[in-house]
């Protein structure tokens, strides 16, 4: 190992009978020191902006490891000396230069780490969302807007127009997410997913009766994710995503037609990565009926769309 002291004289050090520095004081250059800390698992930096910023998504399992690197050696002597602090979560078995931080909850955890005189930390952001299906009221302006179509207002809800040939349920899903400040940080890597199960029928009859995404008669759920041109999966300053969503009701080609739906959307966030992303949100429902009967005077005699569920019918209405 060295031979100085404080001021350089390997003589001195030799007199005090030990050959070497102090390597318990800083100014040794031998004297252990920190050198970085970074995450090694669990945690990630796609999509993520600012060179201490890492993300998760919220998990009660696979707890984030950080490990810190060290010098001279790197080593086990080296790393029992680590003050650690912030969200420093607990020691890794076996592993005296990591550190586990549990990431079950959506928060922003700082992690802090101390050796000879030389500091370092990360930053974790435990991403969640919460999703809800906004079926009353208007747009909100950092949705995609309905403009000039349907009814042509921003109102949401089931509205009918044409004349009052045709209906449509308005939905706008939005997810807010956590932690604070997050849209700063995580700003790509958001998709908001949709699923469909409908009952539909076509003159009394089963309307394409399957589970593929084009078949309207279901016993399963179906992807019907929303094209990418009525989303916003950019966070804006409240933290929010939007999705958009219109079925509808005319006559489609026949004399009656019955409609029955339920949906349920959640959000995912770098879902390639089964490590650090995938579902983060709870799934949130919403419905959509209606019907219309060519020989009424009021052809449109049912539209209704609201959160939560119905029970999709097994008969048709018009022709049980």
């Amino acid at each position: 190992m060295g031979t100085c002291d404080k001021k350089g004289n390997k003589d001195a050090a030799k007199e005090k009978g030990t050959g070497k520095c102090d390597e318990t004081k800083k100014d040794c250059p031998n004297a252990p020191k920190l050198v970085s800390l970074t995450v090694k698992k669990y945690a990630t930096q796609t999509h993520v902006t600012g060179a201490k910023n890492w993300a998760t998504i919220k998990r009660s399992s696979d707890d984030v490891i950080v490990e810190a690197t060290t010098s001279p050696n790197n080593s086990a002597d080296e790393w029992s000396q680590i003050n650690w602090s912030g969200d420093s979560g607990s020691p890794v078995s076996g592993k005296a230069s990591q550190r586990k931080i549990s990431r079950s909850d959506s928060k922003k955890l700082h992690v802090e780490a101390e050796l000879g005189g030389v500091k370092d930390h990360v930053d974790i952001w435990v991403l969640w969302a919460s999703v809800t299906n906004k079926t009353s009221g208007t747009t909100p302006a950092n949705a995609v807007q309905f403009a000039a179509r349907y009814d042509a207002t921003e109102n949401l809800g089931a509205k009918s127009y044409n004349g009052g040939k045709e209906a449509v349920g308005k939905v706008v899903p939005y997810a807010k997410i956590t932690p604070a400040g997050v849209h700063a940080v995580v700003k790509s890597g958001w998709e908001f997913k949709r699923e469909r199960m409908s009952h539909d029928w076509s003159d009394g009859a089963k309307d394409s009766p399957g589970n593929g995404t084009s078949d309207y008669w279901n016993t399963a759920w179906v992807d019907d994710t929303s094209h990418a041109s009525f989303q916003k999966l950019t966070p804006d300053t409240d933290d929010k995503i939007y999705d958009r969503d219109a079925p509808n009701i005319a006559a489609f080609g026949t004399n009656d037609a019955e409609t029955y739906n339920n949906f349920r959307q959640w959000v995912e966030w770098n879902a390639g990565d089964a490590d650090t992303g995938g579902k983060c949100s709870d799934k949130a429902g919403w419905y959509w009926q209606g019907r219309w009967k060519k020989s009424a005077s009021s052809q449109v005699e049912l539209k209704d769309v609201g959160t939560g569920s119905i029970t999709l019918p097994t008969d048709s209405h018009y022709h049980p």
